[in-house]
């Protein structure tokens, strides 16, 4: 813990990734402001995910860093010099982003030892990231001890704009969505960021959830993912819907959070649904860096499955006697585990 920190009044919290990224270092945020009531908190983000943290309650501002090459890194400088921050907390580090802080000026620049430009940092977290033994939100908490922030009663504090809620609310009785019946919704894209749970899967699963569970299905994606979302609702019938790019990160916020469960790959929607309380089931590869210690569901040991082959540090794909082991999570004890999610849900 500095021995500055009384001194403390204008901090940045930088993370400049992606989107489950964010979402799990907001508990930084709201743990700082616990710490440090009064003081100035700002986060700087990719502009892609601004709207994920604009509304956050513990934050006075959002910077996007926006720029590119030698002029944007000199006006992300100037940015951060201007608001005379008295600490930076880099949660992702990267020598741009380093290097940025120390040219700006800020006095106390906190992040992970054991880079080669760690020396740039004049406080230091020395763990590897690489070996996963951690999840990714405790990695970051980490980093936020050192200005004496307290990481028990972990909160993500996560904002859902009344508009957003109205949005929805407004799509479900246009699609007759019911809040009677059980609401799922199921993401089966990720753009690449782990190894996924096949497709056709998913199509299997969203008909036992419609056909057993008496579910009403929601088929979320992004930009990029309609054939994916496609490949699930022309495999089901009933009541199934599909939401491939009509909904911006506010509204899918808001979505998941009136769903009864969630079910997605290692990817964003996840971990916002985790963020807003609700229940989720995700799926991970038996990958070091994209292992569940680190990116599962948070503090969810019940809503994870991966598959029972040994982890490996990188996937060889069909060299791999278990290729593709991500095709041994069956539907039929996926779709148990969420049945049980719904019934419990709804019994509560």
């Amino acid at each position: 813990m500095l021995k500055m920190a009384e001194e403390i009044n204008r901090i940045l919290v930088i993370r400049t990734d992606r989107i489950g990224d964010v979402v799990l270092s907001l508990p930084v945020v709201t743990t700082l402001r616990r710490q440090y009531p009064k003081a100035y908190i700002a986060m700087l983000v990719n502009p892609a995910v601004r709207e994920i943290v604009e509304d956050h309650h513990d934050l006075d501002e959002v910077l996007l860093d926006e720029g590119t090459g030698i002029r944007g890194f000199f006006e992300l400088v100037r940015k951060i010099r201007l608001r005379k921050f008295d600490a930076a907390v880099l949660l992702h580090p990267t020598l741009r982003l380093a290097f940025a802080l120390a040219a700006a000026g800020v006095p106390w620049r906190i992040g992970t030892g054991y880079r080669i430009y760690s020396f740039l940092f004049n406080k230091r977290v020395f763990e590897h990231r690489k070996g996963s033994l951690r999840h990714e939100v405790d990695y970051n908490l980490s980093l936020a001890g050192i200005l004496g922030a307290d990481s028990s009663g972990v909160d993500f504090n996560f904002p859902v704009s009344e508009e957003a809620s109205w949005k929805i609310e407004k799509l479900f009785k246009e699609m007759r969505i019911s809040s009677e019946k059980p609401i799922v919704v199921l993401h089966p894209g990720s753009r690449e960021s782990a190894l996924d749970w096949p497709v056709s899967y998913f199509a299997q699963l969203a008909d036992y959830l419609v056909k057993k569970s008496n579910a009403q299905v929601i088929v979320t994606g992004g930009k990029g993912e309609e054939k994916v979302v496609s490949e699930v609702l022309k495999n089901v019938s009933g009541e199934i819907y599909g939401m491939v790019g009509r909904l911006n990160l506010k509204e899918l916020a808001a979505l998941l959070k009136k769903a009864d469960l969630v079910v997605a790959n290692s990817t964003g929607p996840l971990h916002i649904g985790v963020a807003v309380g609700t229940e989720v089931i995700g799926f991970y590869p038996p990958l070091t860096p994209a292992s569940v210690r680190r990116w599962g569901p948070y503090r969810r040991e019940t809503s994870a499955f991966v598959p029972n082959v040994p982890e490996c540090s990188r996937c060889i794909r069909s060299k791999c006697i278990h290729w593709n082991c991500m095709e041994l999570i069956t539907v039929e004890e996926v779709w148990k585990r969420a049945d049980e999610k719904l019934k419990k849900k709804r019994l509560a």
